[in-house]
C-alpha cells in the first residue's frame, strides 16, 4: 500500500528507493517512541501541484523536535522542495506526504546523537473516508498536557490513540472520540472535533490537544463565513445534545459526524455550519493562492 519497487523516499540526506532503506534496530525511536512525525496533503489543482500549508507542517515539527531536544538541522525552505521533489520522483499529484525524525541509537533514557529524517508519500484517500460517522467515546484518554509537549507529533504519544481507534472498531463503531484529563471532549485519535448548536461552533481549547493546522483552517474559514466559533471546553452532555459535528485533520480533510454512542446528531448534516465549512475548506485546497510547483 505505501510503497513499491518503484517508490521513491528521502532518506538521510538522499531520494532512494524505499525498499533499500533500513532504519537501526538500536534508534532511540523504535524503542522509546521518541520521534517526531508530521503529514501533509497535496493536491492536484488548475495551477499545478500544491501541499497545503507546508510552511505551518514543518515549522511545528521543527518546533515540537526543539522540544524534544532532538536535532533537526533542515530549514523550513529546505524541508518544503524535499517535499515537492518527493512527489516529482514518484509522479504523485494527489498524495499524502509523512515526514519523520528519528533519533539515534541509543539505549538509554536520555535525548542525544544525531537523527536522521525520513520523508515518504503515498496516494491516501480520507483517512476517515466520506459518509457520515457513528462514534463512541473512548476510555481512553488524550495524554496529560504535563507528560509531554502537546505542540505537535509525538510518535509515542499516538499509543492510547490506536487503541481507542481499534477499540472503537472492535465495538461496531466508526471512530472514537476521546476525553482529556478533566474528563472533557478532547479530540480524536488523529482528528480535531467542532460541535455545532444552534448555527454557532464549538472546539476545545489549545492547551491539552493536537494545535491542528485544519482545526485553525476550519476557524479561519469560519469566520471569513461569518460564523461564530468559541474555542472552550465541551462537555459529554454538549456533545450529545449538539445539532452537528466534524472531525478536521490533514488525512481526514474534513468528515461529519452522525451519531455519538448511538445518540443521533440533531440536524441533516447538509443543513449544517459544518457542511458550509467542509465545502469551502475542499474548494480552499484545490485552488492556488500562491506559486504552486508543477509536475510535468
Amino acid at each position: 500500500m505505501y510503497y513499491n519497487d518503484k517508490t521513491v523516499s528521502f532518506f538521510d540526506g538522499k531520494f532512494v528507493k524505499s525498499k533499500e532503506i533500513a532504519i537501526s534496530p538500536f534508534a532511540q525511536t523504535l524503542h522509546y517512541g521518541l520521534g517526531v512525525f508530521e503529514g501533509l496533503k497535496a493536491y492536484q489543482t488548475q495551477h499545478g501541484v500544491r501541499i497545503f500549508k507546508p510552511t505551518e507542517h514543518f515549522t511545528r515539527m521543527k518546533k515540537t523536535a526543539e522540544a524534544l531536544h532532538l536535532p533537526f538541522d533542515y530549514d523550513i525552505a529546505e524541508l518544503e522542495e524535499i517535499a515537492y521533489e518527493l512527489l516529482e520522483r514518484n509522479k504523485f499529484k494527489n498524495a499524502y506526504i509523512r515526514p519523520i525524525l528519528i533519533a539515534a541509537d541509543n539505549m538509554g533514557l536520555l535525548t542525544g546523537g544525531d537523527t536522521k529524517l525520513f520523508m515518504a508519500t503515498w496516494k491516501w484517500p480520507r483517512y476517515l473516508g466520506d459518509r457520515l460517522l457513528n462514534t463512541c467515546i473512548s476510555s481512553y484518554r488524550r495524554i496529560h498536557a504535563q507528560s509531554l509537549p502537546v505542540v505537535g507529533k509525538i510518535t509515542g504519544c499516538y499509543v492510547p490513540n490506536i487503541m481507542a481507534s481499534t477499540d472503537a472498531k472492535q465495538r461496531g463503531f466508526d471512530e472514537a472520540i476521546m476525553l482529556d484529563e478533566n474528563g472533557y471532549v478532547a479530540q480524536a485519535p488523529g482528528s480535531n472535533i467542532f460541535i455545532e448548536k444552534e448555527g454557532v461552533l464549538i472546539t476545545p481549547p489549545l492547551g491539552n490537544i493536537m494545535p491542528g493546522i485544519t482545526r485553525a483552517t476550519v476557524i479561519e474559514i469560519a469566520k471569513s463565513l461569518k460564523i461564530e466559533v468559541f474555542e472552550r471546553v465541551i462537555t459529554i452532555e454538549e456533545l450529545l445534545e449538539a445539532d452537528a459535528a466534524i472531525f478536521t485533520g490533514t488525512a481526514t480533510e474534513i468528515v461529519g459526524i452522525a451519531s455519538v454512542e448511538g445518540t443521533a446528531l440533531k440536524l441533516l448534516f447538509d443543513k449544517s455550519q459544518c457542511a458550509r465549512i467542509a465545502e469551502a475548506y475542499n474548494e480552499l485546497v484545490h485552488s492556488v493562492h500562491e506559486p504552486a510547483y508543477t509536475i510535468i
